[in-house]
Parts: C-alpha cells; structure tokens; sequence
C-alpha cells in the first residue's frame, strides 16, 4: 500500500475500483458482438462506503487505531458481476455501446481526478517536509 494513513487508503481502493470498473467497461465493449455475452458491471463504492460507516462508528472492531481503520478500508470488496438484463438483440448479448461508452468517459475522468487528488496529498506532504522550499 502506499503509505499508510485512512485518506491515502481511500484513494488506493478507489483507484483500484476505477481501474476495475474500467477493465469491465472494456471487456464489455470487446464484446458488444459476441452472442449470449452478459455485461460486466463493477461495484466498489457501496463496500468502501459501508467500511468507512464502520470506521465513523466505531463499529469496525475493538482496535480505534489508523492501522485498523486502513485495513477496514483495504479490505473492502471490489465486485464484479455480470448482470442478465433482458437484452433486444436477437443473439442474446445485453451490451448497449452508447452506455458503455458514457461510462468509460465517467470512469477514466473519475480516475483522474482520484490521481489528481493523491497527487496533491502527497505534493503537500512533500511541501511540509522540505518546511515550505
């Protein structure tokens, strides 16, 4: 992991989330053409929001300490399903490629800014330690 506290810990999950939400989107769109393909879709927010719920209340195990927060944090799922929607096309595939394509823009731009934001923490940090040169 890089680093060790809570908020360089919520980046990585979220970046490791992104990254396999945009692998999905991209199997997805490989796919639009294969007959009985199912879509993949990728959830990792609902399980980093529920392991930082925890977190705030206290309910993430005995420990209080940062090292137990991340690993709460580090420790939640990132989940890729296929989903079975009904699909219109007679082959069976329930890929829609103007869906897909929306959401590899939200994704891509979701990851740069989640660099963007890691990239600042640690400009800053940068910036205290070198006291301000």
């Amino acid at each position: 992991m890089i680093g060790d506290s809570i908020s360089t810990a919520i980046f990585q999950k979220a970046l490791d989330g992104t990254w396999t939400r945009q692998q999905a989107i991209s199997n997805n769109i490989a796919n639009s053409e294969t007959p009985r393909y199912k879509a993949l879709e990728v959830d990792f927010e609902t399980s980093l929001n529920n392991a930082l719920y925890k977190i705030s209340s206290g309910t993430n195990g005995q420990d209080k300490s940062k090292q137990s927060a991340v690993q709460t944090i580090m420790d939640s799922d990132i989940r890729t399903e296929s989903y079975d929607l009904t699909s219109n096309q007679l082959d069976q595939n329930n890929v829609d490629l103007d869906s897909e394509n929306i959401d590899m823009a939200k994704t891509v731009t979701q990851y740069y800014y989640l660099v963007s934001g890691i990239n600042s923490s640690f400009s800053r940090i940068k910036y205290a330690l070198s006291e301000g040169k």
